[in-house]
């Protein structure tokens, strides 16, 4: 036993089983000097640093999280803390294990200055990481995760790209250096001795220094796990659900490192069974399709643009009543399109991300939780929509300026079924080359015009556009041609419209123009302004556009539709006679359909005027669309609750099944 024995003058300390005596102040210094506090302090900095980026997150972000109440912050940012342990834990973990490692070697001044630099490097790149998402959330609306490598693995100008980002948002980039600063002064120069109390035996000092590294190890897989107990499961993205109100909500509750780490373990699809009679499941939702194969085939060409960043929220069609009747958007030529096609009032995205749209357009399957492409099921058996065409004498080719390797787009355009690919190999002169993602709309929808040309009809071909994407610039040519917006998205919105209005001019004078079906599609949203759009089921808001040049699809339709209806409507308006499987609807046969994407932890089902949440389990929300959707229904309307609830159980059985069993093509009708 240790006896702490105060002398008369109260100045010196006995620890009479050591015979030593210590000043008051020398005590102190020893304490300060303690391998452990020393730890607990440094991590008690980085806990700090990134509670300060959350913060910094929150300011830059704010017209998202403006009506937040100040304690519904306080619970987002001590929610917070939880999941900062985790990710805390995680990088440090190399790093605490050298320090609680119970061997004399650990207080050696070389160990300790490889310690330093592992404690710098680690929290450091974590902190970046917090930075950088602090801007990329705007174009994604959640945190970046494991994903993003594979999204971008292809890239072949990730520096340039990355150093623009840095020049543009060169505050951040100071921000990030304050955080070093701090992080660097409150690791402290002092280097730790070897306890306060020198433990003059082996005896007393091995296992007392062994059962403090198991206790703290023990303590660090109870804080990387998120918890403890057998029936705790480790801390998952889904767990923010619980400290937030509104999924927009969870990535302020989250930190970019621990989305990233535990996203690297996060595609298996749980599978999902709430009706056991598969006949009673298929009554009420089946992504299988069957036509009368009676239908005569209707041979139009089919031309689909996916437009990048082109929000519901850009187009002045959609949004007559904004700013008091005087909004009227960036799209002057998408909004005569819209006029003279069939659109919808409400139509969203299945996913956040471009990578997520192709899938989604092609393949009539939606981003839940993870991108297709970027999941395990990448290798199922498919048949997408070029496929299906293509069986029935299609010619079928996809346009996209990038370099031909970027997005992984041509290896999933093989997938898909797409004969030919047009990139930037093909387009072949650089010199029209933005000098980030690709060539520049105008020039490429020019290219793609003629190329269209040499298609045997009747085909399929396909676009995705480039320009409407950060950096956000347009050629040295138009600089002062197009205005500028509220953000600087909205003059490259102008300018890809303008390319999109050229292609169609030129399109227009070719024999195959006026037996083509034209359909329009933004992949997701990006850079909202106005308050009504800042809400669950419009931060998903895309334009869906039908078109043919004789103008006998006029209509603005009221109801749902979704990227993954467009499949199914193409196929419908070519009469095509044979089954398929497709997760949308034919919107021109399905009065009772909906749309389903996943928001941060929450399916969201879009059926009629109303938006349901749902986080796997049960119900969390009922609201009314096309309002401030700051009131929630649930409780006053149980039977809506009850047959959306339905809705979205059955679609959740039957994507996970299928995904998971490999049964995304049609088997005798089943």
């Amino acid at each position: 036993m240790v006896w702490l024995v105060f002398d008369n003058d109260m100045k010196k300390i006995n620890l009479s089983a050591f015979g030593t005596s210590l000043s008051a102040k020398v005590l102190g210094d020893m304490i300060r000097g303690n391998i452990f506090i020393q730890l607990i302090r440094r991590l008690l900095v980085v806990f700090l640093l990134y509670q300060l980026c959350r913060l910094v997150f929150l300011a830059y972000n704010y017209d998202f999280y403006r009506e937040r109440t100040f304690e519904e912050l306080v619970r987002i940012f001590l929610g917070g803390l939880k999941f900062d342990t985790t990710a805390i834990f995680y990088l440090n973990s190399v790093y605490m294990l050298m320090m609680l490692l119970p061997f004399k070697f650990r207080y050696n001044r070389v160990y300790q200055t490889v310690g330093k630099y592992i404690y710098f490097v680690m929290n450091g790149v974590g902190l970046a990481a917090n930075c950088a998402d602090t801007v990329y959330f705007r174009f994604t609306l959640q945190r970046t995760t494991f994903s993003v490598f594979r999204e971008f693995g292809n890239e072949d100008n990730l520096m340039g790209i990355f150093a623009e980002a840095m020049l543009t948002n060169w505050y951040l980039v100071l921000f990030f250096l304050a955080l070093m600063v701090v992080l660097v002064l409150g690791y402290g120069r002092r280097l730790p001795e070897r306890s306060v109390v020198q433990f003059r035996s082996n005896v007393l000092y091995y296992p007392v220094s062994t059962g403090v590294f198991l206790v703290s190890v023990w303590l660090t897989v109870i804080g990387i796990r998120g918890g403890f107990g057998m029936s705790t499961r480790p801390i998952s993205l889904n767990d923010a659900a619980q400290y937030v109100k509104q999924p927009i909500d969870v990535p302020l509750v989250l930190n970019t490192p621990f989305s990233f780490l535990r996203s690297m373990e996060y595609f298996n699809l749980p599978r999902l069974v709430y009706f056991q009679d598969t006949a009673v499941l298929d009554s009420i939702y089946t992504p299988v399709h069957v036509p009368p194969d009676t239908l005569q085939p209707r041979p139009m060409n089919v031309v689909v643009m996916i437009m990048e960043s082109f929000g519901k929220e850009h187009v002045g069609f959609y949004n007559r009543q904004l700013e008091g009747g005087t909004y009227r958007g960036y799209t002057p030529f998408l909004d005569s399109l819209a006029a003279e096609g069939l659109t919808f009032t409400s139509s969203y995205a299945n996913g956040r991300k471009s990578i997520d749209a192709l899938a989604s357009v092609m393949l009539s399957v939606p981003a839940i939780p993870t991108p297709y492409v970027l999941s395990p099921y990448f290798n199922n058996r498919i048949c997408a929509l070029p496929c299906l065409l293509r069986a029935d004498g299609y010619e079928t080719a996809f346009f996209c300026g990038q370099p031909n390797s970027g997005m992984g787009f041509q290896a999933f355009c093989n997938l898909l079924g797409f004969e030919h690919f047009f990139g930037m190999n093909e387009y072949g002169d650089r010199r029209d080359f933005d000098g980030f993602w690709g060539i520049w709309d105008e020039e490429f929808l020019q290219y793609m015009a003629g190329e269209i040309g040499n298609l045997q009809e009747p085909f399929l071909a396909s676009v995705f556009t480039l320009s409407s994407h950060h950096p956000f610039n347009v050629p040295e040519r138009y600089r002062d041609t197009f205005p500028d917006g509220v953000i600087p998205l909205h003059k490259t919105i102008r300018y890809s419209d303008y390319a999109i209005r050229r292609f169609f001019s030129t399109a227009s004078e070719q024999p195959w123009f006026d037996n083509t079906l034209f359909v329009l599609v933004a992949d997701h949203i990006n850079g909202t302004v106005h308050e009504e759009y800042n809400n669950p089921a419009d931060q998903f808001a895309v334009p869906v556009i039908f078109y043919k040049p004789d103008g006998s699809l006029k209509e603005y339709r009221t109801g749902v539709a979704q990227q993954n209806d467009i499949m199914p409507t193409v196929l419908g308006y070519l009469n095509y006679n044979k089954p398929y499987l497709a997760f949308g609807f034919d919107l021109n046969k399905n009065l009772d359909n909906f749309a389903v994407n996943y928001n941060n932890g929450t399916y969201q089902l879009y059926a009629g005027n109303y938006l349901l949440h749902f986080d796997g389990n049960k119900t969390t929300g009922l609201y009314e669309l096309h309002t401030d959707m700051s009131r929630n229904l649930m409780d006053e309307q149980p039977e809506t609750v009850a047959a959306l609830e339905r809705k979205i159980k059955a679609y959740l059985q039957q994507y996970t099944g299928r995904m998971i069993d490999d049964r995304l093509t049609v088997n005798d009708g089943k």
